[in-house]
């Protein structure tokens, strides 16, 4: 019979990945100050303005950059090394998902292995994606951005944008993340039921 504990990393292993890969897939990472523009690790978001018959009107697009998602369009060497940090992290943590699965529900001359692997995998997730976090910070200082967020941006320093709630949702994703694999090394404690009378 399976713990509650395994359930538990089951749960909370699941949650990591959605939260990271959806955070990783928008495109509010960085922020502008007029709501209007925004960039993510491969997408931005600009206002492009129009006219509807007698009307101005403003219009959020969001776009990979270059037109076309390629590596080598992202506008800084540090945020296409952080999309592809975090982009391996999310794919690390679906692959823990599945073999601590087969681990536990399949037995297998190999068990032993694929809960090694699992624990290897998910504390290698963890640590790639706060490599990613903490490498994207260092593309600030590129002429893209400061065109957007203004000259005084460099290192750490976004200028006039802010962070955006995507890049938070990243980070508290990731740090969600420190807890699976110490939860996956409990799942083999069971629920035991005890009386006072064991104590005695």
């Amino acid at each position: 019979m399976l713990s509650f504990v395994f359930y538990l990393w089951i749960l909370l292993t699941t949650i990591v990945t959605t939260i990271c890969t959806f955070s990783l897939l928008q495109p509010f990472w960085i922020v502008h100050p007029d709501n209007t523009h925004s960039f993510g690790l491969h997408l931005y978001c600009i206002a492009m303005s129009g006219i509807y018959p007698g009307k101005h009107y403003l219009k959020r697009t969001c776009l990979s950059y270059g037109g076309n998602f390629r590596l080598s369009s992202i506008p800084s060497g540090a945020w296409q090394a952080s999309w592809l940090l975090f982009s391996f992290g999310c794919l690390t943590m679906v692959l823990s998902i599945i073999l601590g699965i087969i681990g536990m529900c399949i037995q297998t001359t190999m068990e032993k292995k694929i809960e090694r692997l699992t624990t290897y995998l998910q504390t290698t997730a963890v640590i790639v994606m706060a490599s990613a976090l903490l490498v994207f910070p260092l593309g600030m200082d590129t002429h893209f951005f400061r065109y957007y967020c203004g000259e005084s941006a460099d290192v750490y320093n976004a200028a006039q944008c802010s962070i955006g709630w995507s890049y938070m949702l990243a980070i508290m994703g990731t740090a969600l993340s420190i807890f699976c694999p110490v939860l996956w090394n409990f799942r083999d404690v069971k629920n035991e039921n005890l009386t006072l009378g064991d104590h005695v």
